[in-house]
């Protein structure tokens, strides 16, 4: 503030024309702290109202759970990171980050986060909950308060026989916490996730006496699972996560394990958000996940993650599991139409698995019973969180097993099963509306007629036709299960968790081997499926079609890549020359893993208080009337920014000087800027850079060159890949510097403002 005072004085001893300026000039100051500029969240309106009849205005008291969305910080260097990771050739390959570190990296700041807290409890919301990894923020408050702060209109509707509420146009928030939010989730009902064996096989549930469709041996044999198991692998040391809307009877998965002799595995339940735990109406779903699980690894602990089915649980009980970071495969048989999601809330499950990939967590999700309509419609469409690039995305295929061991496969679709859509029941499969085709989804067939250049799936398939279905024990009366308690169930909720299994199977080996888990797993398949292996890793599903989609030779969008040869798989992921014969088990004993190498040093930063709000050291500054830069007029986040020009004859530098390690290999800048001006010429004639320079002056790279004419009104982040620059000077001094001037013997100036600024190395 005693820069501001400074420069109004001088202003006023010059000439009032002087003074006009100098308000002027302090434009983007009363903006940034005017609350009443605001933001449309354009992605946040909600599907289903194109379709639905308005029936009134909503209850103004109503209570509404929000969960709000916030955007990662040095997301660019995320991305590159997550790349290097599963890179084979890269140094980071496999090299995993732990909660804690990517929540010191990449989760937003907790200055940040008490920014939007601030806001929502000057709103009269009630903060329920902030996650661990900041990335969530749980708010209660009434539809009034909800309208009053984001202005909105949150009306009731009908859709069918559904009524639900939502808001009838896009909210806004204030500006400046635009770059913070990417999502307020809760405003609307008006779409639920669905339990998928539900979708494909309520009215094909067979109540029966005994066992019938699949067992676990008969998975076993069908998908080369037996090797592994005679040799040990039965998911030793090995950890699941069950992500689930629901509850389950552990009288019934007792049942089940006693009559396929396993043992029982060890189970513990979380419950998010004021679950209850109770088994309901999808209790089929979370028993079916849990007895396929202990079906295939026996010897795997199983956590089941229960929330409740709304946007606020949902997306906790996702985050909850990353956040504990205590699984290395995640099983997912819940989902929707990725339409129906909205692209905010699809942003936002996105970066909470961006983070389980970056802690090496393998995410396995049902692609949907709709065949390729997943909308339940007529138009094309398929199922979140299947879709997100990501997760492994599972379709489902119809099995036949000749003299108890594979013989073939072809899509699953049934046309006459209507009560899916009119088009009927299926495998999902097809094209995202949001996610991009990512690198490593190429291969024989990947490009085809249909190709658009957006994420496809499924990415893989196993057997899921409920003709034959799998042998699930369920007597919970409120879900629709028989007295008797078997059942024959199938759809790609029951392939999903048989994927699942599977990885946590290839992790146990991988260990045994001394490799690594796999991680995310889609770059290690797809690597398997572009290059001939000694052993064939997958079946070729050139059978059947999703009710739009052929199957043919390679992937296809209705079956993916193939389903599982899971023997063959586990030895090319070792590769020929490096596996080994199985283990052999000892008797009463389990393997012990293999320790895996140190990884090399985690990603740092190499800027200190790149936020500005430690004051100004260490960086150096410079101005020519002597102005103080770290300045509380106009923070990006917390309370401070740089603040260089703004006066006549500006030449003001600010800068910071670190040493470049030499043991990282990227090095990626980030920072934020706001450029405000009273100036009307097209000229340029104030002028903002930054720079990198070696130790004696000389530039090494130039990063930005803006103008008056450059004016943003609003902060933009910039972000640059300086590894080039860098690793020729590693072990050296290097300074990153900023440099505004305003022209001379001008009134009319432009202020510059630089926050948040980062530079970190990854290996």
């Amino acid at each position: 503030m005693q820069r501001n005072l400074l420069r109004n004085l001088l202003f006023l001893a010059t000439a009032i024309v002087l003074l006009g300026a100098s308000v002027a000039a302090m434009r983007s100051v009363l903006v940034h702290a005017d609350m009443s500029q605001r933001v449309n969240l354009t992605t946040q309106a909600a599907p289903l109202l194109q379709h639905a009849q308005l029936l009134h205005a909503a209850d103004s008291a109503q209570q509404l759970n929000l969960s709000i969305g916030l955007h990662l910080r040095n997301e660019t260097t995320l991305n590159t990171y997550l790349q290097a990771l599963y890179d084979p050739q890269s140094p980071s390959y496999h090299h995993y980050l732990t909660a804690g570190q990517f929540t010191q990296l990449f989760a937003p700041t907790p200055e940040q986060v008490q920014q939007i807290v601030g806001y929502l409890q000057q709103q009269g919301f009630t903060i329920t909950g902030v996650s661990s990894n900041d990335l969530l923020i749980d708010a209660r408050g009434s539809v009034a308060q909800a309208q009053q702060s984001f202005q909105t209109q949150i009306n009731t509707y009908q859709l069918g026989a559904r009524t639900f509420y939502a808001n009838s146009v896009s909210p806004s928030i204030p500006a400046t916490l635009s770059p913070l939010i990417t999502s307020i989730g809760g405003l609307d009902n008006s779409v639920q996730y669905q339990p998928l064996y539900q979708r494909a096989m309520i009215r094909r549930a067979h109540q029966l006496a005994s066992p019938s469709g699949l067992t676990p041996k008969d998975l076993a044999n069908g998908y080369d699972l037996t090797p592994l198991q005679n040799s040990g692998i039965l998911g030793d040391n090995q950890t699941v996560a069950l992500f689930e809307l629901d509850g389950y009877q552990q009288s019934d998965v007792n049942q089940y394990f006693q009559q396929y002799g396993l043992n029982t595995p060890n189970i513990s339940r979380v419950l998010v958000d004021n679950a209850t735990g109770m088994a309901g109406q999808g209790a089929v779903e979370v028993e079916l996940d849990m007895e396929v699980m202990a079906g295939i690894v026996p010897q795997a602990a199983q956590i089941v993650y229960e929330g409740p089915n709304t946007t606020q649980g949902l997306n906790d009980t996702y985050n909850r599991i990353v956040a504990d970071n205590k699984a290395q495969v995640v099983s997912i048989s819940w989902g929707m139409c990725e339409a129906a999601s909205g692209n905010a809330e699809l942003q936002t499950l996105d970066n909470i698995f961006k983070q389980g990939a970056a802690q090496g967590m393998s995410f396995v999700a049902a692609a949907g019973d709709s065949g390729a309509y997943d909308c339940q419609n007529i138009n094309l469409g398929v199922d979140s969180p299947a879709s997100d690039p990501y997760v492994t995305g599972v379709g489902a295929t119809s099995l036949q097993l000749i003299n108890g061991t594979y013989g073939s496969e072809a899509v699953w679709a049934n046309p006459n099963e209507t009560q899916r859509g009119p088009k009927g029941a299926g495998s999902g499969g097809g094209f995202s509306n949001f996610f991009k085709q990512q690198s490593w989804q190429v291969g024989p067939g990947v490009q085809s007629q249909y190709s658009n250049g957006m994420r496809q799936l499924p990415d893989v398939a196993a057997v899921g036709d409920p003709t034959t279905g799998y042998s699930v024990y369920c007597t919970v009366t409120n879900a629709g299960c028989p007295a008797t308690g078997w059942m024959t169930v199938g759809g790609t909720s029951a392939a999903a968790p048989l994927w699942a299994a599977t990885l946590c199977a290839l992790n146990q080996y991988l260990q045994t081997q001394g490799k690594a888990r796999l991680g995310f797993a889609n770059p290690s398949l797809y690597a398997m499926f572009n290059v001939q292996q000694q052993y064939p890793a997958f079946h070729d599903i050139v059978a059947g079609n999703n009710l739009f989609y052929q199957a043919t030779a390679g992937y296809d969008v209705a079956s993916g890549i193939g389903s599982p040869d899971a023997y063959n798989l586990a030895r090319d992921l070792v590769s020929p020359s490096a596996a080994g014969p199985l283990p052999t088990p000892t008797p009463g004993s389990t393997p012990s893993p293999t320790p895996t190498p140190p990884p090399p040093a985690s990603p740092i930063t190499l800027i200190s208080n790149g936020g500005f709000e430690n004051g100004s050291a260490p960086w150096q500054e410079s101005s020519a009337q002597g102005y103080q830069m770290v300045d509380p007029s106009n923070p990006h986040t917390g309370q401070y920014s740089a603040y260089l020009c703004g006066y006549m004859s500006c030449d003001d530098r600010l800068w910071q000087t670190f040493t470049v390690p030499t043991n990282y290999q990227h090095f990626v800048i980030t920072y934020w800027w706001y450029a405000d001006t009273n100036k009307s010429t097209r000229q340029c004639q104030d002028t903002f850079s930054s720079q990198l320079q070696n130790s004696g002056g000389g530039v090494l790279r130039v990063l930005q060159q803006s103008c008056n004419t450059n004016a943003t009104n609003a902060w933009v982040q910039e972000s640059y890949d300086i590894t080039g620059a860098l690793n020729a000077s590693k072990g050296k001094t290097v300074t990153l510097f900023f440099h505004g001037t305003n022209a001379p013997g001008q009134y009319q100036t432009s202020d510059f403002f630089v926050d948040d600024v980062s530079i970190v190395a990854t290996a």
